[in-house]
């Protein structure tokens, strides 16, 4: 056995760890691929990460200062703001129907993304009882997609090519305006210059990437707008669909350990990303909380969609746990000191509704083994046995009269319950609140509002 020199580790003695691959430069014995031993996975469980990654984050932030900043907008000077638009909330703005992407990488999904993809097939399901779905897959896959909604009349498959199914994160976010001439109103898209989380970065590094080609994920979100005929507004930044989330009225929540990683924008700083953020989602207030879930440190890098959410206007839902002793009460805690009494940009003060998390979830040996043997090697993250899963109930995705949240089972199946409960007396009798399994999804660091899209209606 060697002693490890992080003394910041808590894998203290261990001959080796699996959680990187073995080109990166790493001591030899965090390289090596032995198993690490039994307490090393008890306290990699109790801390809801794998010690590594601070390595690995603080390697990032050390070649942060040589990035290049994101391409600049196509169209200068004519922003969403510029132009009245503003991003609207989800709860009271109707949608044309929710976009979604089809998996099917078995470098990314376990058993060839068959069991995941059972899961988005529940998810698109569960929508389209409240309102369309329009699937995005490859080529390749659309018959396979096809296959699991031929008794779903509201499920449309279209054929767009996808790295992955994160629709929330490399889709694009649509803004809404009033047309004064024609008193319509009218739907437009941001596309966001979408990197695989910081991925620019981590490839010049060596290190892996959710997605180490993000190509098609960046096309895609610019494609579907076109698919649906919306302008298009290129913005010049880094950022994930995921990491934001409005009330519709000119208020943004978002976490700094996501927006400010080194990996994204880093040279922009907090001012510029303000700026950014207003000019091409129509705001007027930020509101900057400090990090994302326990166990969404290693590839999101904390979005704040796994921690609040609006659920109308001045209300927040907020993950929730009052066990101190675990990691995700500190922060949890620090989140509602933030939001707690702060006015948002119509000057009401913020109420904030708790949203019991489920019991810690970890990846099991045989969930993390189930990837392509070959998913480090070629550049994709690796999959840690006995690493946290940032479940959250506020992973949830807000429909046209529905709510379609994540759902555990197992010795989570009473949080569950009252999940739904609170949530369904936060949204109101006016909108049905339905839960679907969702593990699988979970596996990958998301759940059912990552993997989803709304598109807002037009109306006269």
């Amino acid at each position: 056995m060697t002693t490890c020199p992080m003394t910041t580790c808590p894998m203290t003695t261990v001959s080796g760890c699996q959680s990187l691959p073995a080109r990166l430069a790493f001591p030899a014995h965090v390289r090596a691929t032995a198993v690490p031993s039994k307490r090393a996975f008890q306290l990699r469980q109790m801390h809801g990460r794998c010690p590594v990654r601070q390595a690995y984050n603080s390697t990032i932030m050390a070649a942060a200062a040589t990035a290049e900043a994101p391409p600049a907008s196509s169209a200068a000077g004519k922003t969403p703001l510029s132009l009245g638009y503003t991003m609207p909330g989800k709860w009271f703005e109707p949608h044309a129907n929710a976009w979604m992407g089809w998996p099917d990488s078995g470098m990314l999904w376990r058993e060839d993304a068959k069991p995941a993809q059972k899961q988005y097939a529940d998810v698109a399901k569960a929508i389209s009882q409240f309102e369309p779905v329009v699937m995005m897959a490859n080529p390749e896959s659309a018959a396979e997609a096809r296959s699991y909604f031929e008794d779903t009349p509201g499920v449309t498959v279209v054929e767009i090519p996808i790295n992955d199914g994160w629709a929330r994160d490399w889709g694009p976010s649509c803004v809404v305006k009033d047309d004064p001439k024609t008193g319509k109103r009218v739907v437009a898209g941001t596309h966001w210059d979408f990197d695989s989380y910081g991925g620019t970065i981590k490839k010049q590094l060596g290190m892996p990437t959710q997605v180490p080609d993000w190509t098609k994920d960046n096309a895609a979100g610019r494609k579907i707008l076109q698919h649906h005929g919306l302008q298009v507004f290129e913005a010049p930044i880094h950022l994930e669909g995921g990491s934001i989330h409005t009330d519709g009225e000119g208020t943004l929540i978002c976490t700094e350990e996501c927006l400010l990683h080194p990996s994204r924008n880093p040279s922009l700083g907090r001012e510029g990303i303000e700026k950014a953020l207003k000019e091409y989602l129509g705001l007027k207030k930020i509101i900057w909380l400090w990090k994302g879930m326990a166990g969404d440190d290693a590839i999101t890098n904390g979005h704040v969609d796994n921690l609040a959410c609006f659920v109308r206007p001045g209300v927040v839902a907020l993950s929730w746990t009052d066990d101190v002793n675990d990691p995700q009460h500190e922060i949890s805690l620090d989140a509602y000191n933030r939001l707690t009494g702060t006015p948002d940009a119509k000057g009401r003060n913020i109420e904030v509704i708790k949203v019991p998390v489920p019991y810690p979830l970890f990846r099991t040996h045989k969930e993390a083994n189930g990837v392509h043997p070959d998913h480090i090697e070629k550049g994709f993250c690796p999959r840690i046995p006995g690493e946290r899963l940032p479940a959250s109930y506020i992973n949830h995705y807000v429909a046209n009269g529905g709510a379609v949240v994540p759902r555990f089972g197992g010795y989570s199946a009473d949080r569950d319950a009252e999940a739904v409960r609170i949530l369904q007396k936060a949204y109101g009798p006016e909108r049905k609140v339905v839960n679907v399994f969702s593990r699988e999804i979970l596996l990958n660091a998301g759940n059912v509002h990552c993997i989803t899209q709304q598109n807002p209606a037009p109306r006269n």
